[in-house]
């Protein structure tokens, strides 16, 4: 047996480092990543749904003045009640700043960049009735069904998500 004297020359226990919380190991980055995801899915899902809402009404409303319309054959409530509504829902689906403070050719050159080139344009075909109709006396009915024609495709291009893309005046 050794001495006390003579005790072997060992060192102290070293323990190590405590385990750093940077940088993240993989399990939780992709945690993060899913997170991230999931927020961004809900949003764009919440706005697209919204959008459709949107559109929906409008085509129902579209529906209803048709329909009083052609019960009344009241040529300028229509033109009145299609102005009004072609508005609310150009600044229910795109950016107020875009589209709410246009008057006149502006609006209707607006409302033209939402559509395909046909020819059939509110710039420069029955569009004009949304401007000019409270200062016309002569009949109009050629004109209007074509305007609830060209309405009618225009509510259906409302976009499915806010955008400004293609209307810029």
């Amino acid at each position: 047996m050794q001495s006390p004297q003579q005790q072997l020359p060992l060192k102290d226990i070293h323990l190590p480092d405590s385990v750093s919380w940077w940088p993240l190991a993989t399990g939780y980055w992709l945690i993060l990543l899913l997170i991230i995801i999931s927020i961004l899915s809900i949003v764009l899902i919440r706005k697209y749904l919204k959008n459709q809402r949107i559109k929906k009404l409008a085509l129902k409303e579209y529906q209803q003045i048709k329909n009083e319309y052609q019960q009344s054959q009241n040529q300028k409530q229509l033109v009145t009640s299609l102005s009004a509504l072609l508005r609310r829902a150009a600044i229910s689906s795109y950016p107020r700043k875009d589209c709410a403070s246009l008057t006149g050719k502006d609006w209707l050159k607006w409302l033209d960049t939402g559509l395909p080139e046909s020819g059939n344009s509110f710039s420069t075909g029955p569009g004009y009735l949304l401007t000019d109709f409270a200062y016309s006396k002569s009949d109009h009915s050629d004109d209007i069904n074509n305007l609830l024609t060209l309405s009618l495709a225009w509510l259906k291009k409302l976009p499915a998500v806010t955008s400004t893309k293609g209307h810029n005046a």
